[in-house]
């Protein structure tokens, strides 16, 4: 009964939160992964083949303690080191100037702002913005190591060929992003602008950009990190840079040169890394600073790209230098008989059930290594997180030692150092690797993945933890910081951890592709060896799924993330 004499009917039995269905489907998922995905063990199943494993990884363990330091190498390391910066460099800025048109003919809030358009101009620029959407799609969708081997049968295994593969992929993502952060502006924020008469150009250039601006500069740093470490790796199927060359050291068995030049690409992601930090806490002491220091700061900015690009262009001068005879010495009729059967898919039964079964690998991958990395990260986020190692006093009544906050930062520098290792050796590298111990394959592609994905995921977990308000934490009133991280921390930064976990998940399955074009299997292998052959109509084939892949996987996750962040 209740207070007013009524009897109470019995609840309806709680559903489960929305939030929890994606992490329901993706356990479900990684079972039927584990059972699905071709796993090749036999060398382990004996004593002998288990100590062999061991001895070809324990020799390159300890190629880290005597690395190869002559002059000679270290000379070669610095140069390709800044061959590979140099080409990073490049690609995204020549991505960034491809994709910049684009995302201008995508974007509804530029080409469809202001006043309706009605009949002919409405049904063009529907057909502008979607003709300019898929494109962009088709762009990302290919991974640059895709595109470097369409682009090594042009140009040949050089420079060229890596920063061209790397524009054309970047492009496809900036201009996606570009045109997205557009759209998100409020229309309210730049109507005075369009009220003044201001065509789509400079509403453009003086309404929505400068709205978007900063996160326009976040995933522009964001993709220069990516494709710095993308350069370090992606000579090893189109020439230049790094990746060739630890590649080929590995191949003749000297260990210590390829620990050496590893070593320089771990060093260069990582700066990458470092540098992009330091540019977006400038870009955050802009907003508080006087007009005079940030035109200052703007101007200072402007010089180091510029001098950046051009001593990139220095760098890969000579190939540079020797495409227009390249390119003389094409025969433009082969090109088009070649590349024209792109046109032509091949979509008989056979090659359309292999391009199905080519499409689990990756799936697979992406589908273990961002569950077991969601939950590494979740942990690093615990270790690495200043908020509840170094500064938990601040929401909670805590006294503890000196002893104990030297091991409280200690388990802070330690996490942070180690994930950024992880991160910073990209996933093509951390196949290499464990190839010595797993053979290439899919244990060795897991653990690349799985590797790789837990340092990025740990920044971004570790930073939303950071970013919680402390009186929001203390409002928990937890009796320790375990308890607060268990039941305050969590519950806060999941919904943003879900979008850094599906978008992670997107990034992987396209990454399973580049792994399967470098040995392990699946559609990338299937395209590379239907390449190899000339068969360019399978090629078209492959590349369709793997295009189709990309949307649905960027469909579903975008229909995942509408619903309510509880």
């Amino acid at each position: 009964m209740t207070g007013e004499g009524r009897v109470s009917s019995p609840s309806p039995p709680a559903l489960p939160p929305r939030f929890h269905l994606p992490w329901i489907v993706l356990i479900v998922a990684a079972g039927i992964s584990a059972w699905v995905l071709p796993w090749n063990l036999d060398h382990l199943g004996t004593s002998a083949g288990w100590e062999a494993s061991w001895k070809r990884f324990g020799s390159f363990l300890r190629a880290f303690s005597t690395p190869d330091l002559s002059p000679d190498t270290l000379r070669l390391a610095a140069r390709l080191a800044a061959e590979t910066l140099a080409i990073a460099i490049l690609g995204v800025g020549l991505g960034l100037v491809l994709a910049y048109p684009m995302a201008v003919a995508a974007s509804s809030a530029v080409l469809g702002g202001g006043a309706p358009a009605r009949g002919p101009s409405r049904a063009l620029g529907y057909v502008v913005r979607e003709g300019a959407r898929l494109a962009l799609d088709i762009l990302r969708g290919i991974p640059d190591f895709a595109w470097a081997l369409v682009l090594l049968t042009i140009f040949g295994p050089t420079a060229v060929t890596a920063t061209l593969a790397i524009a054309v992929h970047v492009a496809g993502i900036l201009g996606k992003i570009f045109s997205e952060l557009w759209d998100s502006v409020p229309e309210g924020q730049v109507e005075v602008l369009r009220a003044t008469g201001a065509g789509r150009l400079r509403v453009l250039l003086y309404g929505i950009q400068p709205m978007a601006g900063s996160g326009m500069l976040s995933f522009l740093l964001m993709r220069f990190e990516c494709a710095v470490r993308n350069a370090s790796v992606i000579g090893a199927v189109s020439g230049g840079g790094l990746g060739a060359s630890i590649m080929q050291e590995l191949g003749y068995d000297n260990k210590g040169r390829a620990v050496t030049f590893l070593v320089a690409a771990l060093m260069l992601t990582v700066s990458a890394d470092l540098l992009s930090n330091l540019l977006r806490g400038l870009v955050r002491r802009e907003r508080s600073s006087s007009l005079r220091g940030a035109q200052r700061r703007r101007r200072l900015a402007g010089a180091a790209v510029v001098a950046a690009i051009g001593l990139s262009f220095f760098w890969v001068r000579q190939p540079i230098a020797d495409l227009p005879a390249e390119l003389g010495r094409m025969d433009l009729g082969y090109l088009r008989r070649h590349f024209g059967q792109l046109l032509r898919p091949d979509f008989s039964a056979g090659t359309l059930l292999e391009a199905l079964q080519g499409m689990l690998v990756p799936l697979g991958l992406g589908v273990l290594a961002t569950l077991f990395a969601y939950v590494a990260a979740a942990c690093f986020a615990w270790l690495g997180s200043a908020t509840f190692q170094i500064r938990s006093h601040a929401f909670m009544p805590e006294r503890s030692s000196r002893v104990r906050r030297v091991w409280r930062l200690g388990l802070v520098l330690g996490a942070r150092t180690l994930t950024a290792v992880l991160r910073g050796v990209p996933e093509v590298a951390w196949v290499w690797i464990l190839a010595l111990f797993f053979l290439t394959g899919i244990e060795a592609a897991l653990g690349a993945l799985l590797i790789h994905s837990a340092g990025v995921l740990a920044r971004v977990f570790t930073e939303t933890v950071d970013n919680i308000p402390y009186r929001r934490l203390e409002a928990v009133g937890a009796p320790g910081r375990a308890s607060a991280f268990t039941h305050g921390a969590l519950p806060m930064s999941r919904a943003d951890w879900r979008s850094y976990a599906l978008f992670q998940f997107e990034s992987n399955v396209r990454t399973g592709v580049v792994l399967g074009i470098v040995g392990v299997g699946g559609l990338g292998h299937l395209f590379r060896r239907a390449l190899a052959h000339r068969a360019m109509d399978r090629c078209a084939t492959f590349l369709i799924a793997l295009v189709l892949l990309t949307l649905v996987i960027d469909r579903l996750s975008r229909r995942i993330q509408s619903g309510p962040r509880c």
